[in-house]
């Protein structure tokens, strides 16, 4: 007897209440840490990064801002690459760094947070709605060229293992900060 549509059911639920409670926190005015997967916001973001997102208070969201979205049960991470004032509501277009095509328009109400910040390998970086010139052409690249997408995944993975294996274990979580998980 197989169990294994039971547990996928049962992981699957656990990840939506996960996702749910992520959502309300962020309505709070307050902000939540979780693990990013998927390849679809390279070279910006990494599989296995440890994003920080931060609800919008009383800030608008702006062109350029990396954004958590849920729409129809489903979470993503992208960046706001236009903003429509079509009417009475406001509406957000959004797009993967290494995807070609737009998403459908979202509403200021499917809009949960800002990411604000990563750690990756141990280290944290704060994300900047302007960027360098070599950051756009590198996600230009990577956009048009799986080959070069799948190169930074893998190069990715190898520097995690080295500095894993160069890090002594911590204590406690580092820098204060709550650990991803």
């Amino acid at each position: 007897m197989s169990h294994a549509p039971l547990m996928i059911a049962g992981t699957q639920s656990r990840h939506m209440l996960h996702l749910e409670l992520a959502a309300e926190t962020l309505q709070q005015f307050s902000e939540v840490r979780f693990v990013a997967h998927g390849t679809s916001m390279l070279p910006t973001l990494y599989p296995g990064d440890c994003l920080t997102v931060k609800s919008f208070g009383p800030a608008t969201p702006r062109c350029g801002d990396i954004v958590l979205c849920r729409r129809a049960n489903e979470f993503r991470v992208h960046r706001i690459v236009s903003i429509s004032n079509e009417g009475p509501a406001t509406s957000y277009v959004l797009r993967g760094d290494a995807l070609t095509d737009d998403d459908p328009p979202v509403s200021a109400g499917e809009l949960l947070g800002r990411v604000t910040s990563l750690e990756r390998r141990g280290k944290f970086f704060e994300l900047k709605t302007e960027e360098k010139v070599h950051c756009r052409v590198l996600r230009f690249i990577v956009r048009r060229s799986k080959t070069v997408a799948a190169f930074l995944v893998r190069w990715h993975a190898i520097q995690a293992q080295i500095s894993l294996r160069s890090r002594p274990p911590l204590a406690g979580s580092a820098q204060g900060k709550t650990q991803c998980t």
